[in-house]
């Protein structure tokens, strides 16, 4: 598509929290189809951490999800920051306070892919997980990194008793069978639009990220079949009773 593509106007509200939710949805789809838009979008997502008059990825979720906090404003014209982006791009750097997820097993992180955590109690905005703590009437919303270029993403969590409760794919049917969602490669951290709120237990409960290539459903999951090339991050979450 060309370098004007009409739909780079929906980049540039997502960027400036000004995007409905239904227009959100609407450019996700539209990312993975339009080289131009999605090198706009990664563009900004470079920019957005030297920047701090760009929104926030959680400013910027809240906003996808309908939950835009009151009172602040991000109207600021965005065309010449993205700009200045292509001459920013090499100091890039990471937020101080980027959660420390393991790969299954222990180990560090890896640095080609990693999920961010989001807790939202009841009609706040998207607040990081940075302290292992959730409660447990918040809804959990997930942003990811896929610098590996992984095609498709699994999010569920697993309680003490092998208990799983899916995020993405979302799953209440059991007449269905939801694969793995469908995600973006990039260096930048995307934003998975809905928040979904679990009836998890009170105590230790580990969320799991599982990029892969492979359309894997849900049953195989449960019946403890993962793909064979697969890269999966376990985060260790304490669910504690709603104040």
């Amino acid at each position: 598509m060309s370098e004007r593509c009409p739909s780079r106007r929906l980049v540039d509200r997502h960027f400036r929290c000004a995007i409905a939710p239904h227009r959100e949805l609407q450019l996700r789809a539209h990312l993975a189809a339009c080289e131009s838009c999605h090198r706009r979008y990664e563009r900004y997502l470079f920019l957005a951490q030297l920047d701090r008059s760009i929104a926030s990825a959680e400013d910027r979720l809240a906003y996808a999800l309908g939950l835009a906090p009151r009172g602040r404003s991000w109207s600021r014209p965005m065309a010449v920051a993205v700009g200045l982006a292509t001459v920013l791009v090499a100091l890039w750097f990471w937020p101080a306070a980027q959660p420390a997820y393991v790969a299954r097993g222990g180990g560090t992180v890896d640095s080609d892919q990693a999920l961010y955590v989001y807790r939202i109690a009841s009609g706040c905005a998207p607040q990081p997980v940075v302290n292992g703590s959730i409660s447990n009437g918040d809804e959990l919303a997930f942003a990811y990194l896929n610098r590996a270029g992984w095609s498709r993403l699994l999010v569920y969590a697993v309680d003490r008793a092998g208990r799983i409760y899916w995020y993405h794919p979302e799953w209440a049917d059991p007449a269905t069978a939801p694969v793995a969602v469908r995600i973006e490669p990039g260096s930048g951290r995307h934003e998975l639009p809905e928040a979904i709120a679990q009836p998890l237990p009170h105590g230790p409960v580990e969320i799991h990220a599982v990029f892969t290539d492979d359309a894997v459903s849900v049953q195989s999951i449960e019946r403890g079949k993962h793909p064979a090339r697969a890269q999966e991050l376990v985060i260790p979450i304490q669910v504690i009773e709603q104040e």
